[in-house]
């Protein structure tokens, strides 16, 4: 396989199961993504091509009966789903440059490849499997993960899925053979962040050692929606195999491979032991490096309680669209989750959040400081010469300081604190506002009040410039429109441009007179909604 390199930073989500429409977890593995990628750009203008991978997962059991109950073919179900998929994306400005589907003709050809090239290896051969299979999870799961209901049925303990016994002659990978090396690399690269699921991933794989070499086929007279095994018409590609080989599919595997290895991949922890322990075990039975890193983040709960169709609390996506609008939504999942941890939704909290930080910490000293009867003519003042207050001087310190702790945060996947840090520093600049009451200055006559406004109005609009590129990834409607306002070019929204200006002409805002800005619309909020 060549690398020609054509593309300078590659992240990934898990494809998605289209066995139903998409959920909030969907959405946040991909607004995750996103996010990342457009930090990259900020931080780094010079990459030459970013590769955002993103799509559906369509072949195995669970989709064939689920067409079937639907009175659709496979294939038909498939598009009608993986386009509300798609929709979803797009309507919540997810950037991703390739959107895949495990039916696309290019991933079968790729994933026929890998299996050839895994049996030239002799990594694959053929023998007989038997355990509990759960249809809903497409995979096979341990004796202790099993229990019985009232009614004598067998589930999973966890997500109290069906499962069912299985018996069949298959396909079997080599797993054993690489385990060794996956704990290698987990204990010295540490590639799972946050950091405690490199020790869980460690302790799936002592679990794993027990049970041997895995199943990498399904029998295709209990299965034929799938990738035909090649030389082996009785016999499909197991769902998770395929579905893997996903993330070659998209950088042209085998043929022209145009990055490799992904930068950073995003999954959700109830998909860990496939990324962190049967990926890896693929790429090195192909030769290939492995992951970078890999993000995992938890469940989304609503309002403290597992989500689930049964209670009807599952939360959609477009309703959320709806409420909150698309930057809305960003904002709250973004400023809530904590990657460590679940986290949780709750509507009331998040409408808050929004009314607060958006529409009056942000919103509302845009318009203070544009306001026709504090900056009549409208203009982005040059740096003042006259020496600025105590007040002011710690004000300016927060922002410059501000680049570098965003810059931490973001780094580490903890948008919440990049979230935070900003919003403090917007805080303190209103403060400063309210101190300075710029609507008593711009009345006075005293020049030394006209030179402190002038110091108020520059230091303010600083402040939001330099707020609203490092906002970029987080609600990039919003900081686009604010930018815009403050007139500045495109070419300076980057990290290295959130550095105080010294050189800087006086010029008007992109303001019409006695025109106010909306950045966010503010949200009725009913009472009685803190306890729905």
């Amino acid at each position: 396989m060549t690398i020609s390199r054509a593309a300078s930073y590659f992240i990934s989500t898990p494809i998605y199961y289209v066995n139903s429409k998409p959920h909030i977890g969907h959405l946040y593995s991909n607004l995750l993504a996103d996010t990342i990628g457009r930090w990259q750009r900020i931080k780094h203008p010079s990459i030459s091509k970013l590769i955002f991978s993103t799509g559906t997962d369509e072949h195995g059991l669970k989709i064939e009966r689920a067409a079937i109950d639907a009175h659709l073919t496979p294939l038909a179900f498939c598009n009608q789903v993986s386009e509300t998929f798609r929709k979803m994306f797009d309507q919540f400005s997810i950037e991703y440059s390739n959107y895949i589907r495990t039916t696309d003709e290019q991933h079968c050809q790729a994933v026929r490849h890998v299996w050839q090239e895994l049996s030239k290896q002799n990594l694959i051969y053929k023998g007989s499997y038997e355990g509990w299979y759960s249809v809903q999870d497409e995979c096979f799961v341990r004796e202790d993960e099993i229990i019985k209901d009232q009614s004598g049925q067998t589930r999973i303990k966890e997500t109290n899925c069906l499962v069912e016994w299985t018996e069949e002659k298959n396909y079997m990978f080599k797993l054993n053979q690489f385990h060794e090396r996956i704990e290698q690399w987990i204990k010295d690269q540490k590639p799972l962040y946050p950091t405690k699921y490199n020790k869980l991933a460690l302790i799936q794989l002592t679990e794993l050692k027990k049970q041997g070499d895995i199943s990498i086929s399904r029998e295709s007279k209990r299965l034929s929606w799938g990738v035909k095994v090649p030389n082996d018409s009785s016999q499909i590609v197991y769902v998770w195999i395929d579905a893997l080989i996903n993330y070659l599919t998209v950088v042209g595997y085998p043929d022209h491979t145009i990055h490799w290895p992904p930068n950073c991949q995003i999954i959700g922890k109830e998909i860990l032991r496939f990324h962190a322990i049967y990926w890896p075990a693929l790429l090195m039975g192909l030769d290939l490096e492995l992951p970078r890193q890999i993000v995992v983040h938890g469940h989304w709960l609503k309002d403290d309680k597992k989500m689930s169709k049964s209670v009807g609390n599952v939360i959609d996506p477009c309703d959320l669209l709806i409420k909150l609008q698309c930057d809305g939504v960003r904002y709250c999942l973004l400023r809530e989750d904590v990657l460590s941890q679940d986290a949780n939704f709750n509507e009331y909290k998040m409408k808050k959040y929004l009314n607060a930080e958006l529409a009056n910490t942000l919103g509302n000293l845009l318009n203070r400081v544009t306001s026709s009867a504090i900056n009549s003519e409208r203009i982005y003042p040059s740096r003042p010469s006259h020496p600025l207050s105590s007040a002011a001087t710690e004000l300016l310190d927060q922002y410059i300081n501000l680049p570098l702790r965003v810059t931490t945060a973001y780094d580490s996947y903890e948008f919440y604190h990049g979230i935070i840090a900003i919003m403090n520093v917007l805080r303190a600049c209103n403060a400063y506002v309210q101190h300075e009451q710029p609507w008593l200055l711009a009345k006075s006559t005293i020049e030394n009040d006209r030179q402190r406004l002038q110091i108020l109005i520059y230091l303010t609009l600083e402040c939001l410039r330099i707020c609203g590129i490092l906002l970029q990834p987080i609600v990039p409607s919003i900081s686009k429109q604010l930018l815009d306002v403050l007139g500045i070019d495109q070419n300076k929204r980057t990290l290295h441009d959130c550095t105080v200006q010294i050189e800087h002409k006086a010029k008007h805002l992109n303001l019409m007179k006695n025109e106010r800005i909306s950045l966010y619309q503010r949200l009725p909020i009913v009472e009685n909604e803190r306890d729905e």
